[in-house]
């Protein structure tokens, strides 16, 4: 029998989140159009778990969105009262637990948390809870490109012994036919350009400095041995990886049309 995995939390992250994974202006208003945009027609405030720094957050209150936000993390939430205080409304909590009543929001928005949680369909249950029916659910994965940057993580990972736990969502596949299979819609908004390359060294210190979530499962050690394994590896076949431009991954956002009935 294989074990959950419990929900990841982004204390370590409190203080450099924002600056390893910021937007530029223009990518963060196009994102910011684009949401607003499929959430014009909810009835409601909407719902942000794993709401972080407010990276999405802040510019769609800006925009005239209301919002609520859950995150597992007490310090993410403080250094996003720091920076907006007393909006939005905050609530620390894990998103397999929602503190809400049913049919609360007229929508929600997850970025980047379906690979952390401890059970995805737990979530999206909760989700379908929380969200009224026929409500919109906006997620995005992110993760880790294509090309040779995908191609350092899976190595690293492989070199370090790491797999996705059970229960976490690593690619929106499932959730598109969990949704549909429930009576509702999947749909693809456009993907967004963020022209903001990178190289393969700096994808290997940010393995090295323990800065994505996936490595900190890893001991020093192995997250040591990864990066010196994989910069040997890109060196013998592509050459210095300081000179080895990754190209930038476009945001990219599905959108959920829930069952017009309640689970």
């Amino acid at each position: 029998m294989v074990e959950r995995s419990e929900s990841v939390s982004f204390d370590r992250a409190a203080d450099f989140y924002d600056s390893t994974r910021r937007f530029s202006p223009e990518v963060s208003a196009a994102q910011t159009a684009q949401l607003r945009d499929a959430l014009r027609t909810v009835d409601g405030p909407t719902l942000e778990i794993g709401i972080g720094t407010g990276r999405v957050a802040i510019p769609l209150i800006a925009a005239g969105q209301r919002i609520v936000g859950v995150d597992l993390s007490y310090a993410m939430l403080a250094r996003l009262r720091e920076k907006s205080p007393g909006q939005p409304p905050l609530v620390q909590a894990d998103a397999t637990l929602l503190p809400f009543r049913d049919a609360t929001f007229g929508g929600a928005v997850v970025a980047h948390v379906l690979h952390l949680v401890s059970d995805w369909r737990v979530v999206v249950e909760e989700l379908r809870r929380v969200v009224r029916p026929g409500g919109v659910l906006l997620v995005t994965r992110g993760g880790p490109g294509s090309g040779l940057h995908a191609e350092i993580t899976r190595r690293a990972r492989a070199v370090a012994g790491w797999t996705m736990p059970a229960g976490r969502l690593d690619d929106l596949s499932p959730l598109d036919e969990y949704i549909r299979s429930a009576g509702g819609a999947a749909t693809s908004l456009a993907a967004i350009p963020t022209n903001e390359p990178a190289t393969a060294e700096d994808a290997l210190q940010a393995i090295e400095a323990n800065l994505m979530s996936w490595t900190w499962e890893f001991t020093d050690e192995a997250r040591a041995a990864a990066a010196r394994e994989v910069r040997e590896w890109v060196t013998q076949t592509y050459g210095d990886p300081a000179a080895q431009v990754i190209a930038s991954a476009p945001v990219q956002w599905r959108c959920y049309r829930l069952p017009s009935v309640a689970p």
